[in-house]
């Protein structure tokens, strides 16, 4: 078995060369599966013409809303009956220990990286 012996500089422009290379596939998988197809739907301004409004523009509370709602339905039933118990601190606990899982998962790729010499 061969080792790659490199310094630093070139593990950072390699590292740095896949995940460009990583971000063009997604970007390229993005396109290539995008829908072509857009959908137009009127504005529901309880029952108004769209004249009584200057501009048409939707609340951020609002498209995330739609969102989620529309397109994340499975995520968001996820979400509000298993994970969900109106605790703030069940959140903090939530999303601290991915954090931590993530981190560690990290930490021990980059460890056996290293002990292996690649």
């Amino acid at each position: 078995m061969t080792t790659l012996q490199v310094t630093p500089y070139e593990a950072v422009a390699i590292s740095a060369g896949v995940v460009a290379l990583l971000l063009l596939v997604a970007v390229v998988l993005y396109y290539a599966l995008k829908s072509r197809i857009t959908r137009i739907s009127d504005v529901y301004l309880s029952g108004e013409p769209e004249s009584v409004v200057s501009t048409l523009s939707p609340s951020v509370a609002a498209l995330y809303w739609g969102f989620m709602k529309r397109f994340a339905r499975s995520i968001f039933n996820t979400l509000t009956s298993r994970v969900h118990t109106g605790s703030l601190h069940d959140w903090y606990k939530f999303i601290s220990s991915w954090l931590g899982v993530l981190i560690l998962i990290s930490v021990v790729i980059f460890t056996v990286i290293l002990l292996t010499g690649g």
